[in-house]
């Protein structure tokens, strides 16, 4: 008897299976049709291989499909490149958490058991959103799926990482950072602000030569220890005779100056501002200007050090309440006032994080000059054209990238340190031999880990081939697919 209903159910599931054995999905899927040298590329934006598929996945692919569906009946040799993110931190957020139920930690494992304990999660959980495409009937070339840490993409970001390495392009260095205490560095994006109810504490800060005191408005009193200048706006009126005069610091009675730097607003709070080089993203542009000393008042995981006296080692949140009902005792606070402002937090932990001056990898923002340039020449076009002037302002104010995470989970860091002669170099070489400046073998591998979108950046060309080794085809293989899919066709962006 002939069904009477459409049951979605029973009809979809048994004709995608279908689609995808015939092949109807791959480059050549339609190969009756295919026009000579039309060809049409999308790079599936790689999801987490540990996530679940959200209303903007299914919306992003959705209007893939129809693209790349109308180009296949249009003639078009037609690559809709599917695969899965390894989602570094996300990732190993999952596995630490597991861990944590069982009463143990990554560290009492030790990174290779942990990194096995990653891989045997990733088997498990990995094919969950991309079964969740299937049942969407959405039709990438799966014969061609892809995977961030596979052995052919490996490869290539160690290939990347060295040229860029070898140019100067990628350094490493002391800078200022996002740094989440939990998780380690983070990019600019990976920084989540939200609005937060917190407090203004005025706070009286002592002249050195006992003439009274200065009042300084903080939303985070437990850095003073690191203030090395009060500063106040050059035109202000009401402070320009204190300029240059000292004042002490509360509770740990060490002398600054009061300087004067433009960079001040004269409206906001009282006019005076602290200035805390290791631990404000603003405060360290002012003590590079001024010649500032940076004292880092906390360490990795946020526990005061020594510079902050009496409060050495508490965390530096719950230490607040502390040092503010210290300072209301020995008569340093004049006021608290309620105050809403911003206040960022890690994207996967949501702990609030801080500037904090760090050593770490980065890409020099020159990278991507070239890709400016290219695309103000008109080689990309954007829909609605005047999402140009938003390109521009982004890539315009670009600043290093760190691109360092202190995480297990993801592509090694393939710089190596000699220990006899101090020497640094990055190598293709999974397990090199020997130091090539010295031949010592006495030498060790950076500890850190390339943030995600180190590895997801290549991917427009990686999943392509290059720098794929042996692993992804041979030479003819990698530079057929570069001529036919190289640049991409069309992204579509959220």
């Amino acid at each position: 008897m002939s069904a009477t209903h459409y049951d979605p159910k029973n009809i979809e599931e048994n004709y995608y299976p279908i689609w995808e054995n015939r092949g109807y999905f791959e480059i050549d899927g339609n190969q009756s049709i295919v026009k000579p040298n039309k060809h049409f590329a999308i790079m599936m934006p790689p999801p987490n291989v540990t996530g679940r598929l959200h209303i903007g996945h299914s919306l992003t692919f959705t209007l893939q499909d129809i693209i790349v569906r109308y180009k296949r009946m249009d003639g078009y040799m037609t690559l809709w490149q599917p695969g899965t993110d390894h989602a570094g931190i996300a990732t190993q957020n999952v596995v630490e958490k597991q861990l944590l139920a069982e009463g143990k930690t990554k560290e009492e494992l030790g990174r290779d058991a942990f990194l096995e304990r990653v891989w045997a999660w990733k088997e498990e959980s990995g094919g969950i959103m991309v079964g969740q495409l299937r049942k969407l009937g959405v039709s990438p070339a799966w014969s061609r799926e892809r995977f961030t840490m596979d052995e052919g993409l490996k490869s290539s970001v160690k290939e990347a990482f060295v040229h860029l390495y070898n140019q100067n392009l990628i350094v490493r260095g002391n800078y200022m950072v996002n740094w989440c205490t939990h998780d380690g560095a983070l990019s600019d994006i990976e920084v989540e602000h939200e609005e937060h109810q917190g407090n203004f504490y005025h706070m009286r800060y002592p002249f050195s030569d006992g003439s009274g005191h200065i009042v300084v408005a903080t939303t985070r009193p437990e850095t003073y220890f690191g203030d090395t200048a009060i500063m106040v706006h050059p035109d202000d009126e009401r402070y320009l005779h204190l300029i240059g005069k000292s004042v002490t610091l509360p509770l740990i009675n060490r002398d600054i100056k009061i300087i004067a730097d433009s960079h001040v607003d004269r409206e906001f709070g009282t006019g005076v501002v602290k200035v805390t080089p290791a631990h404000d993203t603003n405060d360290y542009e002012v003590g590079k200007r001024h010649d500032l000393e940076f004292i880092t008042v906390f360490d990795e995981k946020g526990i005061l050090n020594h510079h902050a006296g009496e409060f050495e080692g508490l965390e530096r949140l719950e230490a607040r309440a502390v040092i503010v009902k210290r300072l209301e005792e020995a008569g340093f606070i004049e006021k608290i006032e309620e105050h809403t402002h911003q206040v960022g937090h890690c994207y996967r932990c949501k702990n609030i994080v801080e500037p904090y001056i760090s050593k770490q990898w980065f890409v020099r923002s020159e990278v991507a000059r070239g890709s400016i340039d290219k695309t103000n020449a008109g080689l990309t076009q954007f829909f609605p054209p005047h999402w140009i002037n938003s390109y521009n302002a982004w890539m315009g104010d670009l600043r290093d990238w760190c691109i360092s995470r202190q995480l297990w989970w993801g592509h090694r860091i393939p710089v190596f340190y000699c220990n006899d002669c101090n020497h640094e170099w990055a190598s293709l070489e999974e397990n090199p031999t020997a130091c090539p400046h010295c031949s010592s073998k006495n030498f060790t591998q950076d500890p850190d880990v390339l943030d995600t979108w180190f590895s997801s950046a290549l991917w427009p060309f990686s999943t392509l081939g290059w720098g794929n080794g042996d692993t992804a085809g041979d030479q003819l293989f990698q530079s057929e697919d570069m001529a036919r899919f190289y640049p991409n066709t069309l992204l579509i962006t959220g």
